[in-house]
């Protein structure tokens, strides 16, 4: 399985994401670092994995899925929790 990061941004004033977060909640493996991006493990590929968010958002918002290899990364703020799961993870 990979780790994707996922970022979007739903473009319309007071959409729900509620929807959108739960499906990417129901991966065997995530964590959400920043309000508008989450990390899922998952056996889709990249490709899969957007076109399947594309049924959770409307056709005005915007999203990046980008595999996440884990050689190098780093952060500031995020709880130990977070970064611990990202230890693990990446």
């Amino acid at each position: 399985m990979a780790v994707y990061w996922v970022n979007y941004d739903l473009n319309k004033s007071g959409q729900d994401y509620t929807k959108l977060i739960d499906y990417l909640k129901s991966h065997p493996k995530w964590a959400k670092p920043l309000k508008s991006s989450v990390f899922v493990k998952s056996s889709l590929t990249v490709g899969a994995l957007r076109d399947e968010i594309k049924k959770y958002i409307d056709t005005n918002d915007d999203v990046v899925v980008v595999k996440v290899d884990g050689q190098s990364w780093a952060t500031y703020g995020l709880s130990d929790t977070l970064n611990e799961w990202l230890k693990d993870n990446l």
